[in-house]
């Protein structure tokens, strides 16, 4: 099956994926925040939202937006202050505000060098403490990937090197398509095995973990949730919905 997906995949193509991308709701309400700030502000904030959205009260979707409208309205330039005031503010960050506010502390003065992912990657798992294949910090660097993309109006690949974040969406999607002979609970916990068998399949389809992650996550609002198709490729879609049937 994994060589299936690689060659659908390779198929598909990287390009065609980055058009794709700036469907992403994420993507959008990066844009949007790019427009208001500048993009070293953009990119911490942005940043800050990646580390913190997890156990969300309602739609990551809905979340984004809310992030982009709020720090298009509030302007300070104290990115730590205004930071944990909209982790107080925002509904979708109503459990667990004191953890969100811990870790936002830890990396609010990091400034990442969106010129080079890897290295923001390396250092801000240094600054948390945490190890670099954590979901949220793997996917802060793909949402720096977007501010890149937004702020400087054009696309660039993800390296190679940086693993699909896996959240329960990419768990399921990985269980019922396949490639572990484990539940999505079980492949949330074995993370890593996980991360190892998408990083094979990106390496032979030449398209790196980070964007498979958008494939997998818009797909799976469509076969988890019943949601719109975002302009999925309709033969990637197809293979998903023919394994993932319940």
């Amino acid at each position: 099956m994994a060589e299936e997906i690689a060659l659908l995949l390779g198929r598909i193509g990287l390009d065609r994926i980055l058009e794709l991308e700036k469907k992403d709701p994420q993507y959008l309400a990066i844009c949007r925040l790019c427009k208001a700030r500048p993009e070293a502000e953009a990119a911490r904030l942005a940043m800050l939202n990646a580390l913190v959205s997890y156990k969300l009260s309602g739609r990551g979707e809905e979340h984004w937006d809310y992030f982009s409208k709020y720090f298009t309205e509030h302007k300070s330039s104290d990115i730590c202050k205004s930071f944990i005031e909209y982790i107080k503010r925002s509904p979708y960050l109503a459990l667990g505000r004191d953890g969100r506010t811990r870790r936002a502390l830890k990396a609010c003065r990091y400034s990442p060098n969106l010129d080079d992912l890897l290295r923001s990657w390396r250092e801000l798992a240094d600054v948390l403490g945490a190890e670099g294949d954590a979901k949220t910090i793997v996917f802060a660097i793909k949402i720096l990937n977007y501010v890149y993309m937004c702020c400087r109006g054009r696309a660039r690949p993800a390296p190679f090197e940086i693993p699909i974040p896996v959240d329960y969406r990419v768990a399921k999607l990985t269980s019922c398509m396949g490639l572990v002979d484990i539940g999505p609970e079980e492949a949330l916990r074995r993370r890593e095995e996980v991360q190892r068998i998408w990083s094979r399949i990106a390496e032979a389809s030449g398209v790196p973990p980070l964007h498979i992650d958008t494939l997998l996550w818009l797909a799976g609002r469509v076969v988890l949730y019943g949601d719109r198709a975002y302009e999925l490729p309709t033969e990637f879609l197809a293979l998903i919905k023919r394994l993932c049937k319940s």
